[in-house]
């Protein structure tokens, strides 16, 4: 049935509505993901990062972390539209740089307060 130019739900609309409801979905993913991120677990996987500066509650640590982080999303953003991208690894890398770009700002506000 065709749609009159008059109709209350045109296609724009419902292309925002769309938009909308994927964005609420995504955001719910990324934050409940969020809340079961398991940092130790996460960054074993990444060869480049010592146990030592997985551990360190330094401001350069956690720019070495994210530096890492940064390095396997663009590598993750590359791949996309290939056969080997893989959603779930993209949405986890989100998921860790929020989480430890959270860290790096707490690490550095406390570095800053313990400053005389």
């Amino acid at each position: 049935m065709p749609h009159s130019p008059n109709s209350s739900s045109s296609p724009s609309r419902r292309s925002d509505r769309l938009l909308q409801g994927a964005r609420a979905a995504l955001s719910s993913t990324l934050n409940s993901a969020l809340a079961a991120y398991d940092r130790r677990n996460f960054l074993r996987c990444f060869h480049r990062l010592s146990g030592e500066t997985i551990a360190a509650e330094t401001p350069e640590a956690c720019r070495l972390v994210l530096h890492e982080i940064e390095r396997a999303l663009r590598g993750e953003r590359a791949r996309a539209g290939h056969w080997t991208y893989d959603l779930d690894r993209h949405i986890g890398l989100v998921v860790a740089y929020r989480a430890e770009q959270a860290r790096a700002e707490r690490i550095a506000r406390h570095a800053r307060r313990r400053r005389p």
